[in-house]
């Protein structure tokens, strides 16, 4: 019966701590959607026989950061009013960089470029290194 109780209590507070964590944003989840693309299209991009799935799951990576871009990311918050036009500008900047980078491996699939899809997709790390230090809270 303790057993039970203690199974019982411990579950209670598990729940409740992921009741009263902090949740997801809009543009994280976003993120995280971009994120798990990004890692599938980095396994397939070189093979030519997925160019078709590679192409509809680029499709969702343009649409997951065309979503973003109309997001604030959380950090808005903390800069100053008079600051936050300019630094919404520098985001939206930043993720129709991404955008681009999409549509250029994109192209080159459909092309049947896939080496220089592969080689496009690698400037994308740099773009998420420096979107993620001046817009994501730490």
């Amino acid at each position: 019966m303790k057993l039970r109780i203690t199974l019982l209590s411990l579950s209670l507070v598990l729940s409740s701590t992921a009741l009263f964590g902090e949740e997801d944003t809009p543009l994280e989840k976003q993120m995280q959607i971009l994120a798990r693309g990004m890692k599938q299209l980095s396994v397939q991009i070189s093979d030519p026989s997925k160019n078709q799935d590679s192409v509809a799951l680029i499709e969702s990576l343009k649409q997951a950061a065309g979503i973003s871009k109309e997001l604030k990311p959380r950090k808005t918050a903390s800069i100053p009013q008079a600051d936050q036009e300019q630094f919404l500008t520098a985001y939206k900047a930043q993720i129709a960089k991404l955008s681009d980078a999409f549509s250029q491996i994109e192209e080159a699939i459909k092309a049947g470029k896939n080496d220089q899809a592969k080689t496009v997709l690698a400037t994308i790390g740099p773009i998420k290194k420096e979107g993620h230090s001046k817009f994501k809270q730490d």
